[in-house]
């Protein structure tokens, strides 16, 4: 389950013309921006285009996209900027900072979060969005919760987790959750591999006995270093990112993202068809998957419980 991920700070753009049309048949065509800020995103672009095949668009025949993939913010912003100037018609985004790239570029053209940890950050309600924007949710507070939980069920004795961040909200909901299983939190700022030596520095004075890395899509190949250093010191170590058996993360509990972005097909449909985003409630993700990776377990010294295994959707062993 690997995602083979656009290159980094590079630029992908697929624009498909019909052969032999007109100037005048283009402009008929609508035309899609797909703008992403997250790694590994050619598997969603996948996704999102067998949705509008599924809704009966033939790229270069009935609809047509210009994509933008790129994780360097500056960047995502000229790129929202030009989509704007090529007046397209939808702008569907993946990841925060690509959602909020597109939203500082317009508040007129309609755009599909598709999907966005925290939709709040740009609606004000889910069933009745306001301005510009709409789409699908993938309720990140509830699935980091999860993951804590999963990781005590695992780790009996944990006392101690070490809570990796990239943006630096509050995160309530994991504080209650922690608190009400007899865990203490810790705090650890990796916006940088520096940010990271540091943390490990104080993970390892402070005893922390487990490891939680959210905004895993914002913190990018960074997600990489601190698993491979939380299980060098054979700390168990979760995350929100897909079973990657290069990634040495013990569990992963994540929402069906690609099924989202399918969905997010049938938000543009309506959209060209007259449909404006505030009539159209966020949605949230419905579909979970639990990934054990049992190779890790065994390297740092877990048993995993049979009740996790059985209820896993993914074993890596």
């Amino acid at each position: 389950m690997s995602r083979r991920g656009f290159i980094a700070g590079n630029v992908i753009t697929l624009l498909v013309f019909p052969l032999q049309t007109s100037t005048a048949q283009q402009r008929k065509t609508p035309l899609l921006g797909w703008l992403s800020s997250a790694p590994g995103s050619d598997p969603m672009f996948d996704a999102f285009r067998a949705g509008l095949r599924n809704l009966d668009y033939v790229e270069g025949r009935s609809i047509r996209i210009e994509a933008r993939s790129v994780q360097d913010n500056a960047e995502l912003r000229v790129f929202a900027q030009q989509l704007v100037r090529q007046q397209v018609d939808v702008i569907v985004t993946n990841g925060r900072a690509a959602t909020r790239a597109a939203q500082e570029a317009t508040a007129t053209i309609p755009i599909v979060m598709a999907p966005i940890d925290d939709p709040y950050e740009f609606v004000a309600s889910l069933s009745r969005p306001s301005g510009n924007i709409t789409g699908l949710a993938l309720q990140q507070p509830e699935i980091d919760a999860k993951q804590i939980e999963i990781l005590k069920e695992m780790v009996p004795d944990l006392s101690r987790l070490a809570i990796f961040f990239y943006y630096g909200e509050t995160y309530y909901a994991l504080e209650s959750t922690a608190r009400a299983l007899g865990i203490e939190v810790l705090w650890m700022e990796a916006k940088r591999n520096e940010d990271v030596e540091r943390a490990f520095v104080e993970v390892l004075s402070k005893k922390v006995n487990g490891l939680l890395i959210v905004d895993a899509g914002a913190i990018g190949e960074t997600c990489n270093l601190i698993a491979a250093m939380a299980q060098a010191r054979r700390i168990p170590t979760a995350a929100s990112r897909r079973g990657d058996t290069n990634v040495p993360l013990l569990l992963t509990y994540v929402g069906d993202e690609a099924q989202l972005q399918n969905r997010a097909a049938s938000y543009v449909d309506r959209l060209l068809k007259g449909t404006k985003p505030q009539d159209l409630p966020v949605e949230q993700a419905s579909q979970f998957q639990l990934i054990v990776n049992l190779k890790v377990a065994k390297e740092i010294g877990v048993t995993v419980p049979s009740s996790i295994l059985l209820r896993a959707h993914q074993v890596i062993d």
